[in-house]
């Protein structure tokens, strides 16, 4: 896990050795165990590396990393859970290895089958390769996107890095918004990470499962080299044989994450996905079906708790905690803490979706306890049906004249205090998007439809499919997981965290898009072969559990005197008001009467407002610090 960086001038100009280690070092919270570059001066070509040392600790074992006499060089930020596996297979080709990291198995890979070499791992990748033979670079991004890649390219130089404030190293690059990535941003953060555009103006990001190839000439071409619906897998046939593959699948995946040469540990909420993944590696201890180089330390959980605040959950993580008998740690906040590391929050997250104070402080907290890998519980809803409006979507596949079909739909409202409680959470989320005026009426550009070559590409696939299963796969591959997976990338890696996510697995992704619908919302639950899965492994009350948390935002972060008063003055600041995106007279007429009504909505809006020119303000004082001359 690491940060990378890398350029290749095709204009024929030499690599600034200085100027790569500056692109390096911007990203060095992304890797605190060291950094080092490679300049191949034949070809006018830079690569550069942030290290966050886990498996394999040895200087051996940094990058970037040559192989086959230096012909491959790569820098690569992830982890190849299953890489002992691939080494072993490698090894009977005759491959031989100098290292016992992850890196080297990864350069034999693409060296015996090529860019194909992607469909052996099973993990989460981003990465480069550099052929100094064939004089060709290769960019590549796992299956589901779960760790960033972004690039730049005029034709002249090509650039690319983990995180966009990199890119302020680069001379040339201009800190500017992209109108509409902004206007996406601001009426729908869920629309922006499952598009190439970023938000600022020039570099593109490499979607999930995709890869790019660049020659010497110039020529530039990206491929989708994974598509999910042509790797579902055919299923048991009986709903019990699929729990028991099912729950046999989920343990390997926490089994062969809880792979590392530090400590590890995991952030727990008292949801059922979070518990469900700490459940199961206390139950792969106890069972002694341990892992070739698990982790010896992994038996602490990080709580975040808002003492007195509804938001809370400690009591339900504290359930979990009893079970397994890990040692918890409590990672408690409040809502002044939200302004007091506004700046720091936002510059590291450098998006729009609100500050998320809850992850990023609980990922603070764990580094500060020595733990730098984190077994976290991202995917399961998108991919099992954990929100409210996949159960709408449940509703709207049943044919209301099948009785049955409801009777199970209604059992299942009346375990979250009755249908009226799902219908009232979907008019605040619909609220939530809409009374505000910021999606459309305060923006001078406006939000487009979103889309993608992707989504228009399965889209004839998926017209059969019933609905839940629509909204799923959009949810999982487009829309709402990207954007939960760059939420908590920045968010841990600000700190040099690393966040494993079990439910990630490809294997248990395909196992879970092949179920049927029903399988996964119905006989009275939400995710509902994951319930029966850990029946045993999971505290019952916790398994049945069906009020859904995770870690939300609390308003007073914003909605209180203080917020309310910082929120004012923004609007009201000369930047802001002369802004070129939006309309700051109305903003701060829509504001004022807000704040004499009690508007949370419109107050709302308008903190997201300010976040968007207190990032802005941000990137452009760092990109006069770290870049003064023109390209």
């Amino acid at each position: 896990m690491c940060g990378i960086a890398g350029m290749w001038n095709l204009n024929g100009k030499p690599i600034r050795r200085e100027e790569l280690i500056q692109f390096t070092n911007q990203l060095a919270h992304r890797g605190p165990d060291g950094w080092d570059v490679h300049v191949d001066e034949s070809a006018n070509l830079g690569l550069g590396h942030r290290r966050l040392a886990i498996i394999d600790l040895n200087a051996s074992a940094a990058q970037p990393m040559s192989y086959a006499d230096e012909r491959y060089w790569i820098v690569f930020n992830g982890e190849i859970y299953n890489f002992i596996e691939l080494r072993k297979e490698l090894e009977a080709l005759g491959y031989a290895f100098k290292t016992e990291s992850d890196t080297e198995a990864l350069l034999a890979a693409y060296d015996q089958w090529g860019e194909d070499f992607q469909f052996k791992l099973n993990g989460m990748w981003a990465l480069a390769i550099w052929d100094s033979r064939e004089r060709k670079l290769f960019l590549a991004r796992d299956r589901f996107g779960v760790k960033p890649l972004i690039y730049f390219f005029d034709g002249k130089r090509f650039a690319f890095a983990s995180e966009m404030k990199a890119f302020l190293a680069l001379d040339g690059f201009r800190a500017e918004y992209d109108p509409t990535v902004l206007a996406n941003s601001l009426a729908d953060a869920t629309h922006v990470e499952g598009a190439e555009d970023c938000l600022f103006q020039g570099p593109k990001r490499l979607l999930g499962g995709h890869c790019l190839t660049l020659n010497a000439d110039g020529e530039m071409k990206i491929r989708r080299w994974w598509h999910t619906l042509d790797h579902l897998p055919n299923v048991p046939q009986t709903y019990e044989e699929q729990v028991a593959q099912y729950r046999e699948l989920f343990l390997d995946a926490c089994r062969i994450r809880m792979r590392s040469d530090v400590p590890i540990g995991t952030a727990l909420s008292g949801g059922l996905d979070s518990s469900s993944v700490l459940s199961s590696m206390s139950h792969i201890r106890k069972s002694g079906d341990a892992t070739t180089r698990m982790a010896r330390e992994w038996q602490k959980a990080f709580v975040g708790t808002w003492r007195g605040e509804i938001i809370d959950e400690r009591r339900y993580a504290d359930e979990v905690i009893r079970k397994t008998g890990v040692t918890p740690i409590y990672c408690e906040m409040n809502a002044e803490m939200y302004l007091e590391h506004f700046d720091e929050i936002l510059y590291q997250f450098e998006e729009l979706s609100d500050i998320h104070l809850g992850p990023w402080y609980v990922h603070k907290m764990q580094r500060q306890h020595g733990v730098v890998v984190t077994i976290d519980g991202h995917g399961g809803d998108e991919a099992l049906g954990g929100y409210t409006w996949h159960v709408f979507a449940a509703m709207r596949d049943a044919n209301p004249l099948r009785r049955a079909e409801l009777a199970l739909i209604r059992n299942s409202m009346s375990l979250t205090h009755g249908l009226e409680t799902y219908v009232n959470a979907l008019k605040k989320r619909l609220t939530k998007k809409t009374s505000a005026p910021s999606s459309t009426s305060w923006l001078i550009s406006r939000p487009k439809p979103f889309s993608t070559p992707a989504m228009e590409e399965d889209a004839p696939r998926l017209a059969e499919r019933d609905e839940l299963f629509k909204a799923l796969y959009a949810d999982f591959h487009f829309t709402h997981l990207p954007t939960v997976l760059r939420n908590f990338d920045r968010l841990s890696m600000a700190h040099g965290v690393e966040v494993r996510s079990p439910m990630m697995d490809w294997r248990l992704v395909a196992f879970s898009f092949a179920l049927p619908s029903s399988h996964k919302i119905g006989g009275g639950y939400t995710k509902r072969i994951l319930r029966d899965a850990m029946k045993g492994i999971l505290p019952e009350s916790i398994r049945k559990r069906t009020k859904k948390l995770g870690f939300p935002n609390l308003d007073e972060g914003w909605n209180s005197p203080r917020g309310r008063e910082f929120i004012r003055d923004a609007v009201a600041s000369d930047d802001f008001m002369s802004a070129p995106f939006w309309d700051g007279k109305r903003i701060k007429r829509d504001l004022e009467n807000a704040l004499n009504v009690n508007d949370k909505a419109t107050i709302h809006a308008a903190w997201r407002f300010a976040q968007a020119q207190a990032l802005l303000d941000k990137f452009q004082e760092k990109n006069k610090t770290v870049c003064a001359s023109p390209m």
